[in-house]
């Protein structure tokens, strides 16, 4: 689903080398994608290549890390909030294949061979040697196989990712040869599978086998259990716990990789993944030096550093893959069965043209320019510019112009008058004045500050909408779980580049298609053609075609608006001087994509 300076270390050649066989070895495809990806990069802040002094890095160490919310499990299959993943897909996990976020490209992971056979389907990998869980005990085939059993199994509840794996809805068969390769084959052809491959977590089924047998699986590794019990093959294990405030993670002794000098990874002796929902407390606490980095910083804060000077340098990546957008409730009915047909914001909010004038009324350049101080980019779908490859050139921008917003609405049987106060009020065919609450972040600076410039610009053209702020669970439990909401300004965590990060955003049954969640059928047309696109797209090989079908894509969502893009916030990041090969990404995990190989000076 979603990623994210160069160790002083690696020989480049050799890894570039590396690389290219690995490359020309999976698909030729993958050649012209990170080519066109590459030639289009800027912005990146300048490498580090070792210590400022030419020192090779230093082992040891201990840096803390701002979180913006708590973790909530230590089980990576639960992860579906941005804190959760960043923690156990990111720091205690490794996977298959991994993405190079800044270069854009994949790399062998846990696997150092990978073959795509001729059928287009069948892929072969095999597994480096020698490679151990935290606990010392071999990681192998089986336990491939049983971390992608675990991934489509229900019970395990790892939505997240299980519409990410698959294919025209339909799974990935492994099948084991020896204890060090597997044969994954898949139910069609496909363009890349190191777009799967990256999402395949692998996880100890010496531990986890009689919880997936006695289907518990989803209850191991709660956010309370015993860190002795994690065992992990990233390159961090589990220190201790102090639920909803810090995480704190430290080497895993027997972590699979190496940098050239034969010096096992990571550098850091210890990570801490502190939550600090208050931005004021975490910028206070970078200057004091207690708190190491801070990925999305306020533009005020950004501002401050830059023109401080100073231990800490702050630096702006351009826009992130990630969006803030609005939806509406689009649930025909709660999850306690009470429908909602009948009701008037269900018709308001089914009907496109009320949707599209809402967009009108929006100044996206306003709130990029002014509101986030030109620390944003203005969006008009689901894929952000930081896509170069995969984002429609040609997608129709919905500019400002109230209006518009107001022939659509009349189009739509509604009707402006004077309001007591003398301000415009929104009036449907049935006389209900138009009001409705938007829930937002209650933690989210930022976006409590975009509710409130939508807030009035929907007033000029009548709408009364209210704010309504709650904490990140609150949100996600409005709009995944109960279905009792108006509307929501959140948006769209993406960890990787290929159309398959968008899957459970796109698909409707997806657990990620938010404004109608988890559909037994499509509940539009549009969204089963959205369905079908889909799985066209997945398995078609040529770039050019794949292109064409995921532009197709964004053109429905853009025409029928279930979501309304407001911007693509700048990844600013922070961090103290004393960090080394310090290369933040804009995409999750931001700045420690890198973590195995960040050093303290």
């Amino acid at each position: 689903m979603n990623r994210f300076l160069r160790p002083p270390t690696i020989s480049r050649t050799d890894r570039l080398s590396k690389l290219m066989k690995f490359i020309i070895r999976i698909t030729a495809l993958l050649v012209l994608v990170s080519a066109f990806l590459l030639t289009g990069c800027n912005s990146k802040p300048s490498p580090d290549s070792a210590d400022e002094s030419g020192k090779q890095p230093k082992i040891g160490g201990s840096i803390t890390y701002r979180l913006s919310g708590p973790v909530t499990s230590l089980n990576v299959l639960l992860a579906q909030d941005e804190p959760t993943l960043i923690a156990t897909f990111f720091l205690l996990n490794s996977r298959i294949v991994s993405f190079d976020p800044v270069r854009q490209v994949y790399k062998p992971s846990l696997a150092n061979s990978i073959s795509v056979l001729d059928d287009g389907r069948t892929v072969e990998i095999q597994l480096r040697e020698n490679i151990l869980f935290s606990d010392g005990k071999p990681i192998t085939s089986e336990d491939v196989i049983f971390s992608l059993e675990a991934i489509y199994d229900p019970k395990s509840r790892a939505d997240a990712f299980r519409d990410s794996m698959l294919i025209g809805g339909k799974a990935i068969i492994a099948e084991k040869i020896d204890d060090r390769r597997i044969r994954f084959i898949f139910p069609d052809k496909i363009a890349s599978p190191e777009n799967y491959l990256e999402n395949l977590f692998v996880l100890p089924s010496h531990i986890l086998k009689p919880a997936k047998e006695n289907g518990t699986l989803a209850e191991v590794w709660k956010i309370d259990s015993d860190p002795s019990g994690v065992v992990s093959c990233g390159p961090f294990i589990v220190e201790s716990v102090t639920p909803g405030e810090k995480l704190i993670l430290r080497r895993n002794p027997n972590y699979w990789r190496k940098d050239d000098e034969g010096h096992k990874l990571p550098y850091l002796d210890q990570l801490v993944l502190e939550t600090i929902p208050d931005l004021n407390n975490a910028y206070v606490r970078l200057g004091q030096g207690t708190l190491d980095i801070i990925d999305r910083l306020r533009p005020t804060d950004y501002a401050a550093i830059k023109s401080a000077g100073g231990v800490v340098r702050a630096v702006d990546l351009g826009p992130g893959f990630s969006t803030d957008h609005i939806w509406f409730n689009l649930n025909p009915a709660t999850a306690d069965g009470k429908s909602r047909l009948d009701t008037p914001k269900y018709k308001w909010f089914t009907d496109n043209r009320f949707r599209r004038a809402v967009s009108y009324a929006i100044d996206r350049e306003s709130i990029a320019a002014n509101t986030l101080q030109g620390l944003a980019t203005p969006l008009y779908g689901f894929v952000t510019p930081a896509n170069r490859v995969w984002l429609d050139p040609e997608l129709p921008k919905t500019q400002f112009d109230p209006e518009q917003a107001k022939r659509l609405l009349s189009d739509a049987g509604f009707q402006i008058k004077n309001g007591t106060d003398n301000s415009l009020e929104l009036i449907d065919t049935a006389g209900n004045k138009v009001e409705f609450t938007l829930a937002v972040q209650s933690e989210n600076e930022q976006r409590k500050l975009i509710a409130a410039a939508v807030q009035r610009d929907l007033a000029q053209i009548g709408i009364k909408m209210n704010i309504a702020t709650a904490d990140s669970a609150t949100i996600s439990q409005l709009w995944a779980k109960t279905f009792e909401y108006d509307a929501i300004l959140q948006g769209l965590a993406v960890t990787g580049i290929d159309p398959s990060a968008y899957a459970n955003f796109l698909l409707s049954g997806a657990g990620v298609h938010q404004w109608h969640p988890l559909q037994r059928q499509p509940q539009t047309d549009w969204e089963a053609k959205i369905d079908n696109l889909y799985a066209e797209q997945a398995k078609e090989s040529i770039l050019e075609k794949r292109r064409e079908i995921f532009f197709s894509i964004q053109r429905i969502i853009a025409d029928e608006m279930p979501i309304i893009p407001i911007a693509a916030r700048h990844i600013t990041s922070a961090s103290n001087s004393r960090i080394g090969n310090y290369e933040p990404s804009v995409l999750i995990p931001y700045s420690l994509w890198n973590a195995d190989q960040i050093f303290v000076r």
